[in-house]
Formats: structure tokens, C-alpha cells, sequence
């Protein structure tokens, strides 16, 4: 029985992922996912309470995603100056990045640009401010750890920092960059990015 549960649960997120990814989440129907399903209208109720928790569940991977690569951003080996000139760290976050937009290329697309009128339609913004956060946080964790350094860097030039790489994960799941191309842009944005903090937190 609980077995036959778990297939009702998983077929029905499965339709209502393609449904949400077709037609976005204002224009998706709880009862088009239930026929398409092959499910009654009242039991898909039984597992999710509304078309929001529905969405939400769709996207529960990549929040997930998006969430631990913030909570990691500053983890004591990330609180180093050795990551300006460190190949190894910046290799990594370059991997790290391109497997994120490669691998959830569809997600992104639904949760930047199809998700208005769910509770995730402010998500850009929402993001953002706590990127924002977890930015000051960082650059004090440096200031304390290197006294030597600036660390007097505007709330908004971060915010700002933070907002583009939503915009960057936009623009390329909506342009359809190949594998080597995305490695080739991530790696640029990088490499301009990690010498213009450089010059803002090191260079007099």
C-alpha cells in the first residue's frame, strides 16, 4: 500500500514538473496535472495541500542546492586571502557552478522566469538580501581574521555583486550555452571577479 502511495506522490510531482516547466506556475492547473497524471483531482490533495506546495516540492532540489552553496560561502577554508591566487579554489568553484547551472539548466529557468504568482515569485529578491548578509558577514569574519585589509565596502555594491549571479545563471540557461562555453564564461567572470575584490580588499 505504501508502496503504491510513493507512486502516486512521485508520478504526480513528475507532471506537475513538466506541466510548471511548460507553462509556468500561474498558467499550470492542479486539475490538468491530475488527469494528465492519470490521478484523481482529491487525491492528489492528499499529498500536497495546494498548487504552492506542489511548486515548492517540484523545486525543492535546486532550493537545496542554492541553500548549501550560500551556507558555504563562509566556511573557515574559504576565509583565506590564499583563495585570490589559489588555482585549486578557484577551479573548484568553477566546477561547482557550471554543475549546478548544467544540472539544473530547467529548474532555473522555471524559478527565475516562471514562477509569478507562487510564493517563490519574489525569489530573486529574497535571495539577494540574504546573499547580501552572508557578503558583510564575510568580509567582517576577513576584517577580524586579517585586521590589514578594507573591509570598507558598500552594503550595495554587494548587494548588487549578489543579484548579478542570478542574473548570470539566468542568461545562460536562457541562452543554452554548451558545456564548454559555460566553462568558458564562468571561468572569465571568475577570473575578472575574484581580480576586482583583490583590488577592492588587498590594494592600497
Amino acid at each position: 500500500m505504501q508502496t503504491q502511495k510513493d507512486n502516486i506522490r512521485q508520478i504526480t510531482l513528475d507532471e506537475a514538473r513538466r506541466e510548471f516547466l511548460d507553462n509556468g506556475f500561474k498558467d499550470t492547473s492542479m486539475r490538468t496535472i491530475a488527469k494528465n497524471a492519470g490521478v484523481g483531482l482529491s487525491n492528489i490533495y492528499n499529498y500536497f495541500k495546494n498548487k504552492d506546495e506542489l511548486f515548492l516540492e517540484v523545486l525543492k532540489p535546486l532550493l537545496s542546492k542554492l541553500k548549501s552553496v550560500m551556507a558555504a560561502h563562509n566556511s573557515p577554508e574559504n576565509l583565506s586571502l590564499n583563495i585570490f591566487e589559489s588555482t585549486d579554489y578557484q577551479r573548484e568553484n568553477i566546477d561547482m557552478f557550471v554543475g549546478l547551472v548544467e544540472q539544473y539548466r530547467p529548474d532555473l529557468k522555471l524559478l527565475l522566469y516562471k514562477a509569478y504568482g507562487s510564493s517563490l515569485q519574489d525569489f530573486r529578491e529574497t535571495f539577494t538580501n540574504e546573499s547580501t548578509i552572508v557578503g558583510m558577514e564575510y568580509l567582517y569574519k576577513m576584517k577580524e581574521k586579517y585586521p590589514h585589509i578594507n573591509a570598507n565596502i558598500s552594503e550595495f555594491f554587494i548587494h548588487t555583486m549578489s543579484s548579478w549571479w542570478l542574473t548570470i545563471m539566468g542568461e545562460i540557461v536562457t541562452h543554452n550555452l554548451t558545456h564548454d562555453e559555460t566553462e568558458q564564461f564562468i571561468t572569465e567572470y571568475m577570473t575578472f571577479g575574484t581580480a576586482g575584490w583583490h583590488k577592492l580588499m588587498c590594494e592600497e
